[in-house]
This record gives structure tokens, sequence and C-alpha cells, in this order.
């Protein structure tokens, strides 16, 4: 959880064109993003001013003031003539890179107001020409020796991700509802000595993965065996719009390179229940393993209670990281 932070600094909104007439307005807090996650964009919603600032911008409250909803409440700087008690039709225009609302039936610019701490999240969320995702780096393997259970290597891959320090902020708040201990806390990366300068290194990343709902972790699965573990929720924007219930998407890459099969990337993507997969390997004998293999993995997903829904062992001619990933079928295929 990032600090509110105080709003100075003045950057130019341009008006965006669209059927009715729209101005731009937009607050830059992560909490108001993250609460519209689930808002297709294009919808309409009715705000109502509650208060005037002193800085000149407004309290918008949106959704329902009875319990138990919680309704939500952004600062927007709104173009003159809006007093408190007013109604506003506002529509959501994008997400990303800030929140953006367009004012039904005003013309022109705004201005929108941003704090240097702002600014500063604004430029760690960009990420550098060419440069990939940040990852984290696992401080010891997973396991000792190769051949460890599947539930020992989850165990110490949980317990890296804890111990990493980019959840620390979820961690206090854990705490302070009793969910965690005071000597858990104690234990964090960010309360050892030089946590400073590793909480300085650790918010692009922590910022990335608030931003993008993606994580990459690089390590070693054992000594000398490097691995690479991805995890990422799929967005809608970008997906086929999700049923009313329908649980989000997530997708996990692993990518590693074994003595007998050579590099494999191995992606599975989760709804719900459902569960598809598709490897990708160099070796023709190692295509041919894994696809032999599929009736172990059908049993151990069944066991864990996941459908597999498709399965594909795909043998590329050039690395599996160099070849684009595409989409995974519905059907079991060879």
């Amino acid at each position: 959880m990032l600090p509110r932070l105080d709003l100075a600094a003045a950057a130019q909104v341009t008006a965006v064109s669209t059927l009715r007439a729209t101005t731009v307005v937009a607050d830059p807090r992560q909490d108001g993003a993250a609460r519209l996650e689930q808002v297709e964009i294009g919808r309409t919603l009715q705000g109502k001013v509650q208060a005037a600032l002193s800085d000149g911008s407004a309290l918008v409250r949106f959704g329902s003031e009875a319990p138990p909803a919680r309704p939500l409440e952004l600062r927007l700087q709104l173009p003159a003539g809006f007093a408190v008690g007013d109604t506003l039709a506002l529509t959501l225009l994008a997400r990303e890179p800030r929140l953006t609302f367009g004012l039904q039936g005003q013309n022109g610019s705004v201005q929108t107001h941003f704090s240097a701490a702002g600014e500063l999240i604004g430029r760690l969320l960009q990420p550098e020409a060419g440069q990939p995702a940040r990852p984290l780096q696992g401080s010891a393997p997973l396991q000792a020796t190769p051949g460890a259970g599947v539930a020992q290597l989850t165990q110490n891959l949980q317990q890296s991700l804890e111990g990493s320090g980019l959840f620390y902020e979820s961690h206090l708040e854990q705490w302070s509802r009793g969910e965690r201990t005071l000597d858990q806390i104690r234990q964090e990366p960010q309360n050892r000595p030089g946590g400073d300068a590793l909480a300085a290194q650790l918010l692009p990343q922590q910022l990335d993965t608030l931003e993008q709902r993606r994580l990459v972790w690089q390590g070693e699965l054992w000594p000398g065996q490097p691995m690479e573990w991805e995890l990422v929720q799929e967005k809608d924007q970008q997906q086929q719009p999700r049923e009313p219930g329908q649980p989000a998407a997530w997708e996990t890459v692993l990518k590693l390179e074994l003595p007998q099969l050579g590099q494999v990337n191995a992606t599975i993507r989760l709804q719900g229940e459902q569960a598809q997969v598709r490897l990708r390997v160099l070796d023709e004998a190692a295509a041919a393993a894994l696809q032999a293999d599929q009736g172990r993995l059908d049993d151990a997903l069944a066991a864990a209670g996941t459908v597999l829904g498709g399965f594909l062992v795909q043998r590329d001619a050039l690395p599996p990281d160099a070849v684009e990933s595409g989409a995974i079928p519905n059907e079991p295929q060879a």
C-alpha cells in the first residue's frame, strides 16, 4: 500500500473528442484505479460533488452512500461552474497510464494537479526503452537437491516471495488486523540493516506489480539449475469481456533448462477450475516424452480439483524464448 500524497504541481490535459463533447479529468491515486478495475472502458458513472477543496479541486463520490457498499471518492480537477451537491456524468476513458474520465457536456482543456511524489511514481511506472519487466531475484535455491516433492517446492517458492519485501505494505496491514506478528514484520528486508536502500530498489517492482498485475521471479530451482517464473492476471480490455460471475483468468509461465529435456517453456492459463497447458521445447524426443505424460498431468490436476481443458506440446525450430506465444487451444491436441 502506498502512502497518501499531497498534490501540488500542474500538468496540462488536452480534451478528448468523442461522440459527445467531453473534458478529460483525472485522479492520480492508484487505489481509485484498483476500485474501478472491473468497470469497462466507456461506461458512464454518476458522481456527486461532495466538497470543494482549497486548491481548487473537488471531492467527487461515486456509488451508494449506504452500507455495506463503500463509496468511491476521487479528487478531480473540474472546470469552473460546478458546486457542492452537483451531479456529474463521468465516462471512464482509460485506467492507464492514469485514471481518466470524460465529463459530458464540457469543452476545452483543464488542469490536472499532481504532486512531485506523484510525478515520480509516474516516471517509475514508465519502463525504459527496450528494458524487460523488473524481476524479483531469489536469494537462495528453492531446494537443496533435485527431486523434492511438489508441496515442499511450492512452500519454498511462497516463502521466497513473502520474504522478498515486495509485499511489505500488505504485511503491515495484516499485522494491524492481528494476522501477522511483530516478529514477522521485523524479519522483513525493509527492517534489516540497509533496509532503506532495499526499499528504494523494490519500489519500481512494487509499482509494476500493482499497475500491471504481473510478477516475475528469477532464481535457482536447485544449485546450478536456473528458473524463471512469471504470473500475470489477464486484463479484460485485452481479452473477451467476462460473463457476470466468471472468475478472472491467470496465466503463469515457467522457463527451465533441464538436463534431459533441454529448454522448456511451460505456459498454464487458469480460469476458475479449468487449466490450459502449453509446453514448448526444442528436442523431438523431449516433446514425445512430455506428450506421453499427459495422463499423469491430467490425474494430478484432477486431484487438485482442476480440469485439464487444453494440452499442447509444441516443438520449436528456434529457442522458445524467441518464439512469440500463441493462443492455447480449448481442446487437447498432440
